[in-house]
């Protein structure tokens, strides 16, 4: 696990894939907050860590499709890599909104009124919490599984 929490929290972006009423994937980058080079007051908060489960935060606009997507089908995967070492993680699970007032104020980020003109109160600001059920990564020339299936 120390490993796949490396790679999540070096990974420039986060790609975001969920669901569309039609049953067809879609991805998307979301930035990737875990990362704590980028986002040095979200450490130890926007990735936690619950034996072989992984807790994420992310945001994105209320208005957007992903939102409409994870309303209609909370299952989702987010893909994570090193490109140039050739590593990555698959964390697949469950999207949800958040809605609680005070997370989302804790999670507010200096620079985020050029995505949310409103602030932390912005209608269109949303927080989104994944909690993963399986991780399957790639490196050091193997294929590593934890939680689901093998």
């Amino acid at each position: 696990m120390e490993k796949v929490i490396s790679i999540i929290e070096n990974s420039q972006a986060a790609y975001l894939a969920t669901v569309d009423s039609q049953g067809k994937p879609e991805i998307r980058a979301l930035l990737n907050l875990p990362n704590p080079k980028k986002y040095k007051k979200l450490a130890g908060k926007a990735l936690q860590q619950e034996g072989e489960t992984l807790t994420m935060y992310f945001t994105t606009n209320t208005s957007s499709q992903k939102v409409a997507r994870i309303r209609n089908n909370p299952n989702a995967a987010l893909y994570f890599c090193e490109p140039n070492l050739f590593q990555g993680i698959c964390a697949s699970g469950i999207m949800e909104e958040v809605t609680d007032t005070e997370l989302k104020e804790s999670f507010w980020q200096k620079g985020w009124t050029m995505y949310y003109p409103k602030g932390k109160t912005d209608p269109d600001y949303t927080i989104l919490k994944f909690t993963s059920t399986k991780l399957e990564g790639w490196y050091d020339l193997g294929r590593h599984v934890f939680g689901g299936e093998a």
